[in-house]
């Protein structure tokens, strides 16, 4: 709740939705889909694009840009709204300027929007999603991303110069990673691991990208992590509650809070060894891969 108005609190994304749209589309279909999935509305989604500025983050004209693409592919289609007499205009202001938008004829749409349906008639029901795997192995997987995070404590806070399209692609990973540490821990399975081109190519984002978010999210305080070979140990995600007050500075080099701390204490282990060249003796390739693998092995202590 944002002083008197509410708004939305989270929005369900899916890892499949990347596939085909770009974070800004996705969480305007999300967001769209919630409400055009309800039956009780009539399946259809009726809100202002201011509506969608405030529970979205975005600007006017970024909202209006990613509803004309979603439509031009087929994600959502627009519908006109019905003519009333002129008496009955004020009373119905918000819905004529509104959006009237239902779920569009693309293949993977009509799948989220069906599996979605079944999942908020269950959420409605039992309050609770808890179960709804199991009873309907359902072929897309759904993670709450709060969009709250995003939402402005009043009309005048504006975004620091850039800082949106990052943070919005921020709050999604943090969602991902957040759904999935909870999967981890019900299943008593190992620390959350991921590779960052697992997640460049999962998300449709460089790799680049992917760091300079993991980065960010660390600086943040919203993750704790460590480095093992070409995967990222996820030791610890926090639960996010707001995150405009945005960065400092993108690092595209993955960074842990104790990589100054291993620096030094490799350098004077002795274990801070540079690769060796194409002409190097086997002795200098032997010392340096025994001073990898025990840097490795004081890193994960």
């Amino acid at each position: 709740m944002n002083g008197k108005r509410k708004h939305t609190e989270f929005v369900f994304m899916s890892t499949q939705l990347f596939e085909y749209l770009t974070e800004t589309e996705a969480f305007v279909f999300s967001f769209t889909a919630y409400f055009a999935c309800d039956e009780t509305k009539g399946n259809i989604f009726k809100r202002t694009t201011i509506s969608l500025c405030n529970n979205l983050g975005y600007s006017p004209n970024t909202i209006r840009a990613a509803i004309n693409s979603l439509i031009e592919k087929k994600f959502l289609k627009s519908e006109t709204p019905p003519v009333r007499e002129k008496k009955d205009l004020k009373y119905t202001y918000i819905e004529d300027v509104s959006h009237h938008l239902r779920i569009g004829d693309h293949a993977f749409a009509v799948e989220f929007a069906y599996w979605m349906q079944l999942m908020l008639n269950e959420l409605r029901t039992r309050k609770t999603t808890k179960g709804f795997y199991e009873k309907y192995k359902p072929k897309v997987t759904f993670f709450k991303v709060p969009v709250r995070a995003l939402q402005p404590d009043s009309a005048g806070e504006k975004w620091k110069r850039n800082q949106s399209r990052h943070l919005h692609k921020t709050l999604i990973l943090h969602a991902y990673l957040h759904n999935q540490d909870k999967h981890t821990q019900t299943y008593n399975k190992p620390v959350l691991s991921r590779s960052v081109a697992f997640l460049s190519a999962m998300m449709q984002w460089s790799r680049n990208t992917i760091r300079r978010i993991i980065n960010t999210m660390s600086d943040m305080g919203l993750i704790k992590f460590k480095l093992s070979g070409n995967r990222i140990l996820f030791t610890k995600i926090h639960k996010i509650i707001k995150m405009r007050a945005g960065y400092k500075s993108l690092k595209s080099k993955l960074h842990t809070t104790d990589a100054e701390k291993n620096k030094a204490m490799f350098s004077n282990l002795g274990l801070d060894i540079p690769r060796p060249g194409p002409n190097a003796s086997p002795q200098e390739h032997t010392a340096y891969l025994q001073s990898k693998i025990e840097r490795q092995r004081l890193q994960n202590q």
